[in-house]
């Protein structure tokens, strides 16, 4: 159940002056922070062929990718030659005219780490459940991380936690500015590459200096107007933590679509779904009110959490709706679709 297959391994090439090889660290536009293997960071020029093969991605290179460098003879500064290949991509669909294009938020990474709100913005099980089905989808561990419980009642806690027993991403309950929780987050991120990821406002900036006082990043209040959280982190960046490992902030979301399930797929990659499915009178059951649904029985006897059923049923429709109801991962055209997101 792995996700969309990564462009062709390129041709080996040896590390010496001209085959160099870096760290992505950042990107912006057509230039990026790399980290070369003696720890030095640098600027370095986005060679124009790597946008003629980048496929269905908007951009071509991505914050964890491993790359080939050159000299660039006009700045006498590294450019990225190429992209080396990827053990796995966490990404999402791009919004707008370019809605059949993904955007790789970060590379070779070991797990993703949902970072969600119990205080402002509320804590939406629909974007969670969005990015554990994709990290599912991209063979990527997840971790469900609820922060400021310090802001949550205790039968909503542990409602929410319970909603997630079975989902196969183990819960770690912080608070940021009380330090609830962070030490077990520290040990779960130590020698690990992880990605935090999650709604504008959910506190991942805050947690990060929690986690690591020299990193001092920028935080910001959430909005209560709008219960919504402001954009502090506007592009994606790879942080090395004191304990060891490292972590790839990212900017946050107000909607997070998938890219790339085939809508037959998606029921796999609700853990809960696919353990009863297999009791479904009809092997490829949909779960929509086909006859003798066993996850249908399951709900009926709250075996399995309405919320997750709930947000099951909304991106299936909209993966129908982008890809067509025939398991293709092949966007659909047409004008009629670019106005039904």
């Amino acid at each position: 159940m792995r996700g969309m297959s990564e462009p062709p391994p390129p041709t080996a090439v040896s590390s010496g002056p001209e085959g160099q090889e870096a760290l992505v660290v950042r990107v912006d536009s057509r230039q990026c922070d790399i980290r070369l293997d003696d720890g030095s960071m640098n600027p370095a020029l986005l060679r124009g062929k790597l946008f003629e093969n980048r496929g269905r991605d908007k951009h071509p290179v991505a914050v964890g990718d491993r790359v080939r460098l050159a000299r660039d003879s006009a700045e006498e500064g590294w450019a990225i030659e190429e992209v080396l290949p990827r053990r796995n991509a966490f990404g999402r669909r791009v919004a707008g005219e370019d809605y059949d294009l993904r955007q790789v938020l970060a590379t070779n990474v070991d797990q993703v780490v949902v970072v969600n709100s119990l205080g402002l913005p509320p804590f939406s099980s629909i974007v969670a459940d969005r990015i554990l089905a994709t990290c599912s989808f991209a063979g990527i561990p997840s971790v469900m991380v609820l922060n400021k419980i310090d802001k949550a009642k205790r039968r909503k806690l542990e409602k929410i936690v319970a909603s997630y027993a079975n989902a196969e991403s183990p819960v770690i309950q912080t608070s940021a500015i009380e330090g609830d929780g962070v030490e077990e987050l520290r040990e779960c991120l130590v020698g690990k590459t992880s990605v935090l990821y999650g709604l504008s406002g959910a506190g991942k900036s805050t947690l990060m200096n929690a986690l690591d006082q020299n990193l001092q990043l920028e935080t910001r209040e959430v909005s209560a107007s709008l219960s919504s959280g402001r954009h502090t982190t506007t592009f994606s960046r790879w942080y090395p933590l004191q304990d060891g490992g490292a972590v790839i902030d990212t900017p946050g979301v107000r909607k997070f679509r998938p890219f790339g399930i085939p809508p037959h797929e998606l029921r796999l990659h609700l853990p809960e779904l696919r353990e009863r499915g297999v009791e479904c009178h009809y092997p490829a059951c949909m779960h929509r009110g086909e006859p003798d649904c066993a996850v249908a029985s399951a709900l009926d006897q709250n075996q399995i959490p309405a919320s997750r059923y709930r947000s099951y049923l909304e991106l299936l429709t909209e993966l129908e709706e982008v890809y067509g109801g025939t398991g293709s991962n092949e966007p659909k055209s047409g004008p009629d679709h670019k106005t039904r997101r």
